[in-house]
Parts: C-alpha cells; sequence; structure tokens
C-alpha cells in the first residue's frame, strides 16, 4: 500500500463523483454501506488509495431493520472510533431484552445477545448510521467518494480483475475490487463466484417507525422485544432519535394476503402479538409502512484473482435474526486484515484472500445455518 499517495480532491460525503476519481487505486470498493464503508475507513487509515463508489446518494436509506450485537457491529464501530458519535444519534443500549412467549402471560427477561465487552446491542436507522460510516471512511484523507455513480463492468486481464468500468466513464484501475454492494451486488455477477451453499427466500418482512413506543415498565425503553406467534415473528427495536422500528417477519402464504391490502394486514399481524400490541398503537408512526419480499439465501465463494466480496454480496440469510449488519462489519475486518498481510507481504494475495475466507465461514457458517433452517417454520422455536 502507498503510505504517501495523494490524490489532491478529497471528497466529502456528498461531493462530485468522476471528475474527482484517479486512474488507479489499490483498492476500489463498490458498495459504500455498513461492510463498504468500513472495509475503506480500516484501508484509509492503513494508508491505502481507495475508490469507495456508491450508485446511491448520501444521507438514505435502505431497506433493513438494522438490530447489532455488542460483539458485532457495536465492536467495529467501536474499533472506527465512531461508537460515541453513534450513541449520540440517540440510541439507547439494549442493555436485555423482553421475549414475549405464545399464549401470554409475563414477558421474560433476559441478556443482551452476544453482548461483548461493551454488554448492550444497538439500532440506528440507517440512513445516520451509513452516512456518518461514510464520513469516517473520507475523514481518513485517503478515501476518494464516487456517490451516485454506477459501475457498469469489471476490467480483466491474464485471467484477474484489475479495475472497474464506471458509466459514461473509463476504466479505473486497481490491485483489488471489492464488491460490497447487497443482495443483487453488479460485482458478484461480473465475477460469478461459486456458490457453496443455497435456498430459496420462505419469508419476508414488514416494518415501519414509530415515536414515543414506551418499554414494558412504561418508562424509556432499553431492551427490545421479540414476540413469537404460531409462524411469525414480531420485534421492537428501540432506536436512534426516539424512534423505534417495529417489523413482523411472515411465511409465504400470509405475504401473499398482505400483499394485497400491507398497511391494514400489518396492523392486523400486529394486533394478534399481545405482549407489545397496545403499547405499539399508542405509538404515533414515523413513517410510512417498508417491506421486504422473500430474497434468496446463499453463500457464495467471497474471493479470487483480484476481487473479493462482503457483506450481502458474498453472504446472506433472511433477516428474521437480524444477522445480517454484524456479519457485514465483522468479515469487512477480516477483509481488511486479509488484505494488510497480503500488501505488507506476509502471505501472498491468494493465501490471504482463502485466509478471509475461512474466517467468514467460521465466523458465520453456524448462524446462517440456524437462520435457514428455522425460517421455514418458526415454531420449532416454540417451547415444547
Amino acid at each position: 500500500m502507498s503510505e504517501s499517495r495523494t490524490a489532491g480532491t478529497r471528497p466529502g460525503p456528498r461531493a462530485g463523483t468522476l471528475p474527482l476519481v484517479r486512474a488507479e487505486y489499490d483498492v476500489i470498493v463498490v458498495g459504500s454501506r455498513v461492510a463498504g464503508a468500513t472495509l475503506a475507513a480500516l484501508l484509509g487509515d492503513a494508508g491505502a488509495s481507495v475508490l469507495l463508489v456508491d450508485r446511491g446518494d448520501f444521507p438514505s436509506s435502505t431497506p433493513s431493520t438494522h438490530f447489532f450485537r455488542g460483539a458485532g457491529m457495536v465492536a467495529v464501530l467501536e474499533r472506527l472510533g465512531v461508537l460515541e458519535r453513534v450513541l449520540a444519534l440517540g440510541c439507547p443500549p439494549l442493555t436485555h431484552q423482553w421475549m414475549h412467549m405464545p399464549g401470554g402471560g409475563e414477558p421474560i427477561d433476559g441478556p443482551p445477545q452476544d453482548p461483548g465487552e461493551h454488554g448492550y446491542c444497538l439500532s440506528v436507522r440507517r440512513a445516520p448510521l451509513d452516512h456518518l460510516l461514510v464520513s469516517r471512511a473520507c475523514g481518513s484523507g485517503q478515501v476518494d467518494f464516487a456517490p451516485r455513480t454506477l459501475v457498469s463492468d469489471v476490467v480483466w486481464e491474464e485471467g484477474r480483475v484489475a479495475g472497474v468500468t464506471i458509466r459514461g466513464g473509463a476504466a479505473i484501475r486497481a490491485r483489488l475490487v471489492v464488491g460490497a454492494d447487497g443482495r443483487h451486488s453488479r460485482i458478484a455477477r461480473r465475477v460469478d463466484p461459486p456458490r457453496q451453499e443455497g435456498s430459496p427466500g420462505c419469508r419476508a418482512m414488514y416494518y415501519r417507525y414509530v415515536s414515543g413506543f414506551r418499554g414494558v415498565d412504561g418508562a424509556e425503553p432499553d431492551a427490545p422485544e421479540f414476540s413469537l406467534v404460531d409462524d411469525e415473528f414480531a420485534y421492537v427495536f428501540p432506536s436512534d432519535g426516539g424512534t423505534a422500528c417495529v417489523a413482523v417477519s411472515v411465511n409465504l402464504d400470509t405475504f401473499e394476503r398482505l400483499r394485497r391490502d400491507p398497511r391494514s394486514g400489518f396492523e392486523a399481524r400486529l394486533a394478534r402479538h399481545e405482549g407489545f400490541a397496545e403499547r405499539v398503537r399508542r405509538a404515533r408512526p414515523a413513517s410510512r409502512l417498508l417491506g421486504c419480499g422473500p430474497e434468496p439465501n446463499y453463500v457464495r465463494v467471497p474471493s479470487g484473482p483480484g476481487w473479493a466480496l462482503v457483506g450481502d454480496a458474498a453472504l446472506h440469510q433472511d433477516p428474521w435474526t437480524g444477522l445480517g449488519m454484524d456479519m457485514a462489519g465483522v468479515h469487512a475486518t477480516f477483509l481488511f486484515e486479509a488484505i494488510l498481510d497480503w500488501t505488507g507481504g506476509r502471505l501472498d494475495e491468494r493465501s490471504a484472500l482463502r485466509a478471509f475466507h475461512r474466517r467468514r465461514d467460521e465466523h458465520a457458517l453456524a448462524g446462517y445455518r440456524e437462520t435457514v433452517a428455522l425460517a421455514a417454520d418458526l415454531r420449532q422455536m416454540a417451547p415444547a
């Protein structure tokens, strides 16, 4: 990695695109949300020249129910030095959780999921969180950010990826091209990685934001709440800015009925979750109803000559378990460390990227498989 390369203007999160990028970088990262922005920030700190590209603009949202854990994305935010800035957005540390089981009764108060050293989980809306992460990446002085910019293809040379072409512009070269561009990754389509595992999606998600939601004891909430009714999972995540994310995960039969009248259907489904339905009803709507239909589950081989995939571009499971953001952030740190081993001469490129692949699988496959297995019928989680 070059430690002293400069590129003139270093754009901020809303600055221009093609006139500011150079002809060659150490790494091009396509997709600038959790995985991409995290990777770009770490690479920039290490002295790499990075082009961070996104077809969207920032700040902007993306379909996500944005719950993450202390040992996952919370730890990544701490590593990036932005955890205090994230907390300043007004998201409460979620120091425990409530579980409402079928048949009613008192909710079960349990510890936070995978709390790590910090001891809590968080929920932050994607627009402020992703904007903050892009700003952090640009702050290194080594990262050029190109929003509203579409990568049309990858450049191949002698059997390896050597850069990308930008729609309306020339080719831009790099030692490594990283696809962090989500479930419908253009980079993944171009490099066509082998698929390790996969299955059709069998659940859909509807959610909205509310303000003024109160906790189980009537005070400001400090815990997520989960409710299982038949083959349906609902939850409330207290989030930033006084909002809470209210979501329902439904099977495909219910999805087909809901899509005809999503708003009324969503409210009817929530009413079945008596542990928090009345408190949600008393809260004030803070967004329109959002949704995401069934998406395939897959695990892709995440690297090859001159390219790598991270985040949902590499692995996607049904969002009902909320593992996506933790995996995106943590796997970005794994990829960064592999790139550092390669460029620092400790490993050759192939060995370094294989080590990233191995660490990714060790971290993710158990959670992926459990998510997919249970998604077919969540009644498997009900106590006997």
